[in-house]
């Protein structure tokens, strides 16, 4: 009976081995992911700023558009 408790005991110590390296791992690729996204949100930002830069009138219109869109929407569901 002590020897298959035993047995036991290191099955489930392998199991929490082998769960515990499966965790690393995907803690590992979700912050690879992370750092990919903050990069790419960095890209957008630079972007944006220079369409802003370039093209400030258009900003100011599609700002003003969007304004107006959203207040007829709201007066719209009183």
């Amino acid at each position: 009976m002590s020897e298959a408790m035993d047995q036991v005991k290191q099955a489930t110590s392998s199991v929490y081995d082998a769960v515990g390296s499966i965790g690393s791992a995907g803690a590992a690729e979700a912050r690879l992911k992370m750092e990919e996204g903050k990069v790419r949100a960095r890209e957008y930002g630079d972007q944006a700023e220079n369409f802003v830069r370039e093209r400030p009138l258009v900003t100011v219109g599609v700002a003003f558009a969007a304004g107006w869109l959203v207040s007829r929407l709201m007066k719209s569901s009183r």
